[in-house]
């Protein structure tokens, strides 16, 4: 059985239920999430996998389709991206964050944009992140990981997820990177050189070691014990950075409020925090073109033990 199957099998066959790890946010948009398949057999591999399902989702990110329709459609956000964003990127990052919209065939839009400020930030800070072993906690249609492995080749990137959401991460990223390796890790022994993938309902099983761990905006939608999880994960290393970019404060559907500044923090050298200066306003196609999240959010830099940084903060 591929990958893929595998996935749908577990987290699709029965749509209705969610596992232990699944918070009420998730519950939610969890059911709204679909696929649908016309796999007839278990020994289509991935690659043919791929080629017999169309998926769709909500709730972590706006996924636009690369089409002349969707292009005019966007001139309003392309109007604030040129004015405003990509004037904030280095020149090569604007150009893997095109090249890779183009080979995901999506609009470069917003949330394009939005990941490629963080690797340009996150490279700043930390400098060249080639060979470096890199944990995405919650990436969703596989962006961020795919950015990153465009900009710097030889990293490892290893994605968490929730097993539907993983599904996407999956789906895109071998869409754009079909000739490199791509593996759903059970065992440690799974675990390759280029995409590694990991269901959240079993991450605790493993002995992760990573350099490097991101999460935007999706602890935001966890309940605290699963945050507490991930942060134990991050402290269960030798060393590591981290990089946390939430909402300061979520309202759950179940009425449960996740507070940025109650994670649990301590053990950890603070090393940049402030308000994500690229993530505190969206641009819309309709009006008011420019608008506000729901709550400011704020990114923070932290590290744990002695992980040598390009810069001395």
């Amino acid at each position: 059985m591929s990958d893929i199957e595998y996935l749908i099998e577990n987290y699709y066959k029965n749509s209705n239920v969610f596992s232990q790890e699944t918070s009420s946010h998730w519950k939610k948009y969890g059911a709204k999430q679909e696929i649908e398949s016309n796999l007839q057999s278990t020994s289509q591999g991935n690659a043919g996998a791929l080629s017999l399902i169309s998926i769709k989702g909500e709730g972590f990110g706006d996924f636009k389709k690369l089409s002349v329709f969707n292009l005019l459609a966007s001139i309003p956000v392309f109007f604030y991206l040129a004015l405003i964003l990509w004037p904030k990127l280095r020149k090569k990052t604007l150009l893997k964050a095109i090249n890779y919209s183009i080979k995901s065939k999506q609009i470069p839009g917003f949330d394009v944009t939005r990941m490629a400020l963080t690797i340009d930030y996150l490279s700043t800070i930390i400098g060249n992140l080639n060979d470096k072993s890199i944990t995405i906690i919650g990436d969703g249609y596989g962006r961020l990981g795919s950015l990153l492995k465009l900009t710097f080749p030889s990293c490892k990137i290893i994605y968490i997820n929730l097993g539907r959401t993983l599904t996407f991460d999956y789906y895109y990223t071998y869409k754009v990177f079909p000739n490199l390796t791509h593996k759903l890790v059970h065992k440690m022994s799974d675990f390759v050189d280029d995409f590694s993938y990991i269901e959240a309902e079993k991450y605790a099983s493993l002995d992760l070691k990573s350099d490097i761990f991101i999460n935007i905006a999706s602890m935001q939608e966890m309940d605290m014990k699963q945050i507490e999880g991930y942060f134990n994960l991050i402290r269960s290393q030798k060393k590591a950075i981290f990089y946390c970019c939430n909402r300061l404060s979520k309202s759950l559907p179940d009425n449960s409020v996740i507070n940025f500044n109650d994670y649990p923090w301590e053990g950890f050298e603070i090393l940049t925090d402030e308000l994500c200066p690229w993530h505190q306003k969206f641009p819309s196609i309709k009006p008011p073109f420019v608008r506000s999240f729901d709550g400011p959010i704020q990114h923070r830099v932290v590290r744990f033990g002695n992980f040598e940084l390009l810069s001395n903060l």
